[in-house]
C-alpha cells in the first residue's frame, strides 16, 4: 500500500451525497491524513435539502482509512460566497499550506503529488499564490517540456494555496476603485475585449451582484502582483457542470467537461518566473468565453445592454 498523503485536504461540500461520494472514493486512494470538511446549511426556501445535506454529512462517516477529520457544519446556510471564503479563512488559519476540493472536482490521482511537491518547492516565495489543477486549455500547453506554466488566472476547480497567500484574499475587492482606475487589469490581458469582461465581473462581485468568492480571489492575486500555476495537462474534471442539481453551474459546457489527465513525475520545472507570451488570453478563451461569444458580449456591453 502506497504511503498516506501528509497535505491536509479541505472538502467543501453543500447538498449532492452522489457526488461526494464519488470523491471520497478518489480521496480513499490517496488516504489523507488530514481531512477538513465544509458543509454548508439548507437554504430555508429548500425543504427537501435538509434531508440532502444530512445525507452529504453521513458520507463522511463512510472514511475508512486512518484520518483526523475537522468539520465545519453549519445550521444555516451562509451561500457560496461568505459561506466558501470563512470555510477558507478556518482551513488556512488551521494550517500552513493545504488543498481544496469541492464535491464535484474529480482530481486524478496525480493531482496531490503536484500539489504537494509544489506546495513545498514555492513555500518561500511570495509571488506565487496559487497552483491550480485544472486547464481547460490544455491543447494550448500539450508540446510544452515543462510540467506547469506560471499565469495570472486562478482556476479553482481543485487547487492549493498557502496561508501566507490567503492572508492577502480581499472578499470585498477592496481599494477596487484605484485598481480600475490605474489600469492594473492590462497585466492579464492585452486584449480590451478581455480586459472589459473580466472588469465587470470584478465590479460586479464588489458590488455582490453575484455570490462570488473565486472572483475576489482572482482580484487579490491580481491586487497583489502574484502568479498562479496552472499544470501542462488538466488534472481535474468538474462532473457538476450541467447538472440538474448544481446550484452555480447549470449551464451545459462541454468544453468544462474535459477529462482528467495523468501528469508526469518527475515535474519539469520551469526555469524562470515569466508567463508565456499570450498565453493568458488563450487560456482565458478557450476557459471562459470563446473569442465570437465575447466579441457579442462586448457590443452589447459598450451598448450599455450587458
Amino acid at each position: 500500500m502506497e504511503s498516506a498523503l501528509k497535505t491536509p485536504v479541505l472538502l467543501l461540500l453543500f447538498n449532492r451525497p452522489e457526488h461526494t461520494l464519488v470523491v471520497l472514493n478518489r480521496l480513499r486512494l490517496l488516504r489523507p491524513t488530514q481531512l477538513y470538511v465544509h458543509c454548508d446549511g439548507p437554504r430555508p426556501n429548500k425543504p427537501l435539502e435538509i434531508q440532502q445535506v444530512k445525507a452529504v454529512r453521513d458520507c463522511i462517516k463512510t472514511i475508512d482509512w486512518p484520518c483526523e477529520i475537522n468539520t465545519l457544519y453549519r445550521d444555516e446556510n451562509a451561500g457560496l460566497r461568505d459561506g466558501v471564503s470563512s470555510a477558507l479563512n478556518w482551513f488556512f488559519n488551521a494550517v500552513e499550506a493545504g488543498i481544496v476540493l469541492e464535491d464535484d472536482c474529480l482530481p486524478d490521482p496525480s493531482f496531490f503529488p503536484f500539489c504537494t511537491e509544489l506546495l513545498e518547492k514555492y513555500a518561500k516565495h511570495d509571488a506565487v499564490m496559487h497552483i491550480g489543477g485544472s486547464n481547460l486549455g490544455a491543447h494550448l500547453s500539450q508540446n510544452m517540456q515543462e510540467s506547469y506554466f506560471f499565469s495570472k488566472l486562478t482556476f479553482v476547480w481543485g487547487w492549493a494555496s498557502w496561508r501566507r497567500a490567503w492572508q492577502k484574499m480581499s472578499l470585498n475587492l477592496e481599494h477596487f476603485e484605484t485598481f480600475s482606475d490605474s489600469n492594473e487589469i492590462a497585466v492579464l490581458s492585452k486584449n480590451p475585449m478581455v480586459q472589459a469582461y473580466f472588469m465587470e465581473k470584478l465590479r460586479a462581485t464588489k458590488a455582490r451582484e453575484n455570490n462570488s468568492w473565486a472572483y475576489a480571489w482572482s482580484y487579490s492575486l491580481l491586487k497583489s502582483n502574484g502568479l498562479s500555476i496552472v499544470p501542462s495537462v488538466n488534472l481535474v474534471q468538474n462532473t457538476g457542470i450541467g447538472a440538474s442539481e448544481a446550484t452555480h453551474t447549470t449551464h451545459d459546457d462541454q468544453r468544462a467537461r474535459l477529462s482528467a489527465s495523468k501528469m508526469t513525475f518527475p515535474l519539469i520545472h520551469p526555469e524562470t518566473f515569466s508567463r508565456p507570451e499570450g498565453l493568458d488570453t488563450k487560456l482565458f478563451f478557450a476557459a471562459q468565453k470563446t473569442s465570437v461569444r465575447l466579441f457579442f458580449w462586448f457590443v452589447l456591453h459598450k451598448l450599455g445592454l450587458r
